[in-house]
């Protein structure tokens, strides 16, 4: 039998064999797999209703006891709801070793980025931070974030086309019971390729958690405006410019216009627009579940709405979510669940000139900014009147689960799905744009389809040794798909659609689709209480893979020996001492179907300048050259991550006190990359298979009941880790490439900068090097007198990118996070700080800045100045005055003279609360009512120089353009019947 698949040809023998196993349903994903040996005591025990997630089968313990060691580290979810957190991210950050968050905008509902034990490839633009994101499994449905492929058709990477929201702050916060993050190798492997760059794990309320009870939540609070906005204008700017003028004897007339007249009161009369652009928001969130049933059949039903605002230009986000689940047990042995989740999303975006210039791809003449005085801001703001801007997603996962036990045998099957919308409409009027409208239409979607089954048998051996054997399969569908609309030359506001205005219309339609057939055995092996031994077989086979390079076989072991049952059994003091070491081989997904296709390319010859073209082969391909990059050759192979990792866990004084240390190493290999290339090839790129990439570190938890038996209770929790990434091997064993404006060197970080190393300014021409009588020179422009002074690295008296280094790293070697909770009788208390230590950041703001000679008289998105250009906001002025006319650009970005430290300490939240007495009288009578208030963001320690330290982009560079992540202040009260 010979199974096909769109796209996907098993040809192989063998292939076809597993291929047949999977789609019967013996994969290794994530139905029936035990998350620790210790557990197969029985099936009875495997199936014992005390959780939704077991009883679909997922298997993962989500208590902290010593029998749960190396499985998942857990988050205290209690906690995090009363902190008014939005999303996955901002519950996670600080709170798990490992796993570091960027939140690097204030705008709620803005795509955030969440790695996992470091980064496990590149990241040179927002187009690459999809591909090293964990995978959120939502109830064992593994959810889909945005493709990078959205990107592919914009010429600016600043924001993907359509609502461009997080995904993952559409879920219902108050809905989640339990977040576990999954970093243990075989405990991934389980999982399969989706969970390569790690696993999130969430389960959400059922009706055995709802029990018969009625529960509801409410609170509101305020996201506050800065206190204190130093306003500027054209004097401020025009005392800093002259200063260069000054020094050079430059000619007045290279001023702007806008800086030319001091009469003209629009840019030097006193600034007004700060009112109307920071504004105090109201933040809220309303939820209530009801839940009732018995074991034979229960369900829960949630409701949930939640509005978070921003501080600046009006921006909110607002959701709406529903869930429902049921369980039920029709017959001994057989249980049926089901489960559904829903969302809809609104988001309320920015205004801001370069977001708006991004999407138009539209240049015009960024020369003079908008006027900071004379109530010019107010103004603008009444001629946004007629713009829309509607940005909304849909969110839709759930599954059916049949699970049967009989004796030793289990057998389970599940259907899930995981389906998204996103919708953007944009229109900006003629008071905008010059006597013509703009109209861009967006209209996209994903759908994961997982069909999955396994059988599992309990081998009837002696009382001493356990062996539980597993037999699983699966079948992966996911599909892209969008329809994207840009419209310009319209003459009417009233006809603000494209069906009804006078528009010149550009169409985009793009689709992709990838699919995963998987199959495993695996092995759970345990002696008395001493040892625990997992093992792991599985196939893999990827659609979006070249067919010589499709399949996959990756296998996974782990062990665990109990030092505490056997050398210190007598110990009072030691409550549990285990070690752990597991290996696993995990295949990795890719970002796109188009590798499977062979030699294409990737034009922009026959477009307007610098705008791409989607990639083309056969003849078409001859006509568009040169190309930009191209030759997605063969040989493409699948690429895979080696996990390793050893650690040790215990517990003390009754589990009081527990301590885990792990050591980690993870090899990322086959990585997909681009090399350059010769110019006769007619492209600057191609794509090759071979980079690998390592990430090691070190991860320490450490949990204490410090006052426990007291009035007074004192419960602590620290987390702390290290993490080093290194290049250890590029493509055709080149030893270095330069992608962009990026360098990759083998031995290197991959996180570097690449920069010129700045030691001065050369105050007189007799300063600058000669060699053969000829002066320092960088592109053949000699240096002289106040040009800066940048190390000639290789001595050969040019300076070019080979007297660049790489230094510094933009991801946190250092990261970790603090908890403290108190109780005293009714009330309780928390706090939580967090840090990050041992990064930089490339402080581009200040580099546009004082680069101005540069900007004023280019079309560039750099050159853009929104209304807060007019805003001090503390930038260094201790850089040195270079020539700003010099020819040898001194100011340009590339240079470790805007490099600063950005190591940061938190206070990220604070939280009083009091559980009121009530006598219970009555069916109507609350069961439990409690009071709280929360603080978020409050104070933050730190050297860098712009504000908040986390305000830098994905690849480490610091723009000014992110809105402030405001401190904000809830009341809020549950009450349960």
């Amino acid at each position: 039998m010979v199974i096909i698949l769109p796209n996907f040809f098993l040809q192989k023998p063998v292939c076809r064999l597993l291929a047949v196993m999977g789609f019967l349903g013996f994969s290794g994903a994530i139905a029936s797999q035990s998350s620790s040996p210790v557990n197969i005591d029985s099936v009875e025990t495997y199936m014992k209703k005390d959780s939704f997630e077991k009883n679909v089968g997922s298997r993962f313990v989500t208590n902290r006891s010593i029998d749960s060691f190396g499985v998942s580290d857990t988050v205290d979810i209690r906690m995090l709801q009363r902190s008014q957190f939005l999303s996955i991210q901002q519950l996670l950050k600080g709170n798990v070793a490992g796993v570091y968050v960027q939140e690097n905008n204030g705008e709620p509902g803005t795509i955030q980025s969440m790695l996992v034990r470091g980064l496990s490839s590149p990241v040179f633009s927002n187009k690459d931070v999809s591909g090293v994101q964990p995978t959120i499994y939502l109830n064992g449905v593994p959810l889909m974030l945005e493709n990078s492929y959205v990107y592919d058709i914009k010429q600016f990477d600043i924001n993907p086309i359509g609502a461009a929201a997080n995904m993952l702050a559409g879920l219902d916060i108050s809905s989640i019971e339990s977040i576990e993050i999954i970093k243990d190798p075989l405990q991934l492997a389980k999982l399969g390729p989706l969970a390569a760059n790690g696993a999130i794990w969430i389960t959400t309320k059922d009706g055995y958690y709802g029990g018969e009870n009625v529960s509801i939540g409410v609170s509101a609070g305020m996201a506050f405006a800065p206190s204190s906005v130093r306003m500027t204008n054209g004097s401020y700017e025009k005392a800093f410019r002259q200063r260069f003028y000054d020094t050079y004897s430059l000619t007045p007339g290279k001023q702007p216009d806008y800086l030319m007249d001091t009469r003209d009161v629009r840019y030097f009369g006193k600034p007004d627009w700060a009112d109307d652009y920071y504004q105090s928001s109201l933040l809220y969130n309303v939820n209530a579940s009801i839940g009732g049933g018995s074991k034979k059949a229960n369900y829960v039903f949630t409701l949930a709405t939640t509005k978070d605002a921003g501080a600046a230009d009006n921006t909110s986000y607002t959701k709406y979510n529903i869930g429902f689940a049921l369980n039920m047990v029709p017959l001994d042995g057989l249980n049926v669940s089901t489960i559904i989740n829903a969302a809809k999303i609104d988001r309320v975006r920015n205004r801001n000139f370069r977001d708006r210039f991004a999407e138009m791809e539209y240049m015009v003449d960024f020369s003079t900014p908008l006027a900071p005085a004379g109530n010019l801001y107010n103004d603008f703001l009444i001629s946004n009147d007629l713009t829309k801007d509607d940005n909304y997603n849909n969110l839709l996962n759930g599954l059916l689960a049949l699970s049967y036990t009989k004796q030793r045998f289990n057998a389970t099957a599940s259907i899930k799905l995981d389906y998204t919308t996103n919708v953007r409409r944009a229109f900006w009027p003629m008071a905008l744009l010059e006597s013509v409208n703009f109209v861009s239409n967006y209209s996209g979607y994903n759908q994961r389809i997982i069909g999955e089954t396994s059988a599992s048998y309990l081998l009837p051996l002696a009382d001493i040794h356990k062996l539980n054997i597993q037999w699983n399969g699966s079948i992966t569908s996911d599909l892209y798909h969008y329809n994207y609309t840009r419209a310009y030359d319209g003459d009417d506001d009233m006809k603000p659609t494209t069906s009804t205005g006078n528009f010149k219309q550009y169409r985009y339609v793009d689709r992709l689709e990838n699919r995963w057939v998987s199959t495993s055995i695996a092995l759970d092996y345990k002696y008395k209480n001493l040892l625990n031994v997992g093992l792991l077989a599985r196939y893999d086979g990827n659609s979006a893979i070249q067919s010589d390079h499709r399949w996959m076989f990756t296998p996974a072991a782990s062990a665990e020996w109990n030092l505490k049952n056997q050398f210190f059994t007598g110990s009072t003091a030691l409550s549990g001492l285990s070690l752990r070491a597991s290996y696993a081989r995990i295949a990795k997904s890719v970002q796109s179907d188009r590798y499977e296709l062979g030699p294409q390319y990737l034009a922009t010859s026959i477009t307007w300048s610098g705008e791409p073209l989607l990639s083309s082969a056969n003849g078409f391909a001859t006509i568009t050259r040169p190309y930009a990059s191209g030759w997605v050759g063969y040989d493409l192979k699948l690429p895979y991550s080696d996990k390793m990792e050893l650690a040790l866990k215990g517990s003390f004084f009754d589990n009081r006190i527990i301590a885990e240390i792990s050591l980690y190493k993870n090899y990322e290999k086959n990585l997909l990359t681009y090399l350059p290339v010769t110019q006769e090839m007619g492209y600057e790129y191609k794509l090759a298979s071979g980079m690998d990439i390592s990430n090691q570190g070190l991860e320490l938890n450490l949990s204490a009941s410090i006052l426990k038996n007291t009035p007074l209770k004192w419960d602590l929790s620290f987390n702390a880790s290290y993490n080093k990434n290194k290049l250890e091997k590029l493509p055709e064993n080149q030893k270095t490439t330069v992608i962009g404006d990026h360098k990759l060197q083998v031995g290197q970080s991959v996180d570097a900068f690449w920069v010129y190393q700045n030691k001065g300014i050369y105050t007189n021409d007799s300063e600058v090097p000669v060699m053969n009588g000829k002066p320092l020179n960088i592109n053949g422009v000699p240096f002289k007198a106040g040009d800066p002074v940048w190390t000639d690295v290789d001595g050969n008296n040019q300076i070019n990118d080979n007297d660049r280094v790489l230094t510094g790293h933009a991801i946190p070697p250092y990261t970790g996070g603090l908890t403290n909770q108190f109780a005293y009788k009714r009330f309780d208390f928390s706090f939580n700080l967090f840090f990050a230590l041992g990064h930089s950041a490339l402080n581009l703001r200040d580099q546009q800045r004082y680069d101005f000679a540069t900007l004023d008289n280019i079309q560039s998105l750099q050159s853009v100045k929104e209304i807060f250009f007019w805003q001090n906001t503390n930038q260094r002025d201790d850089y040195p005055i270079y020539n700003p006319q010099s020819s040898v650009h001194p100011y340009r970005a590339e240079q470790d003279l805007f490099l600063e430290k950005l190591s940061y300490l938190k206070l990220r939240n604070i939280t009083v609360g009091y559980t009121l007495p009530i006598k219970k009288v009555g069916s109507n009578i609350p069961k439990s009512l409690y009071f709280y208030l929360t603080g978020s963001n409050l104070l933050s320690f730190s050297n860098f120089s712009a504000g908040d330290p986390e305000l830098v982009n994905f690849n480490g560079t610091y723009d000014g353009y992110s809105l402030p992540i405001p401190r904000s202040i809830s009341l809020g009260l549950r009450f349960k019947f």
